[in-house]
């Protein structure tokens, strides 16, 4: 159930597009946190907690103008193996504080949470809290929020070749349904089967990679690279991501630009 103001209208009423044609899925990754700190002499956890607001405010945004999908690149897992632990156990508390302190926000918004990557080797605090804001969004209809935490592209099909023998040892599965698996097939064994494929990767902080994220999913995304370090990434700044995505033609391999609507085609099937 959406908030509703003093006057009875919804808190999060829809905005009118900022552009003629919206991505139903933005995938975000966000980078420059430490450099932001730096360049103002403040220490690199002060970048991760100022972007932290930065999350929060295009989430709300994106939420209401119709984005359908929002998936960010909240911490790799390079990122939590291979940072100082000091740095990864504020991390790890502010993602607890975040999964607490937006509760709210989710409800008012009508976002629904979800997490991919290997979360079973957080902290359990952690796991619990992360498990009970998914279950307490799960019914929420509006935009779809997905955290991608200890994730890597790579490990994710790892992951999921994983889970397809399992799925064998278990008799859920046999050898002969793996000779014959196509792309739509593997998919249910990835970290959320329901995702759609994004149309449109966002990376701020100027640099232009990937860096193992949606090695799978990102296959015919569009790719936006931004110099504005995330801290900074505000409004403005993702209208203009948006702007170049409503601009280019989705060929998908084909002579012509495909109709991409929600109604025509779903990113799933291309």
């Amino acid at each position: 159930m959406h908030a509703e103001d003093r006057r009875g209208r919804s808190a999060y009423r829809p905005l009118p597009s900022p552009v003629e044609v919206l991505p139903r899925h933005v995938a975000l990754i966000m980078d420059g946190n430490g450099r932001w700190a730096r360049q103002r002499g403040f220490l690199r956890l002060r970048g991760h907690e100022t972007g932290a607001d930065s999350l929060r405010r295009i989430t709300r945004y994106c939420a209401r103008i119709g984005i359908e999908e929002l998936t960010i690149y909240a911490l790799s897992t390079e990122n939590y193996l291979r940072r100082p632990r000091a740095e990864v156990s504020f991390l790890m508390k502010l993602l607890k504080d975040y999964l607490v302190g937006e509760r709210q926000e989710l409800a008012d918004g009508d976002i629904r949470l979800r997490a991919i990557g290997r979360t079973w080797e957080f902290p359990e605090d952690i796991q619990r809290e992360l498990e009970i804001t998914r279950a307490a969004s799960a019914d929420y209809s509006g935009m779809t929020l997905r955290l991608a935490l200890n994730y890597g592209g790579r490990g994710e099909i790892v992951d999921g070749l994983r889970r397809f023998a399992d799925a064998v040892a278990c008799g859920d599965a046999d050898v002969e349904e793996l000779r014959s698996l196509d792309e739509a097939g593997f998919r249910r064994f990835l970290y959320d089967p329901e995702m759609s494929d994004p149309e449109l990767v966002i990376r701020t902080g100027g640099e232009n990679r990937l860096s193992n994220f949606l090695l799978w999913q990102a296959s015919y995304a569009e790719i936006w690279v931004t110099d504005v370090l995330w801290p900074d990434f505000d409004v403005e700044d993702l209208n203009h991501g948006l702007e170049f995505f409503s601009a280019r033609p989705r060929k998908f391999g084909a002579v012509e630009p495909r109709d991409t609507s929600s109604a025509a085609t779903s990113p799933r099937e291309v």
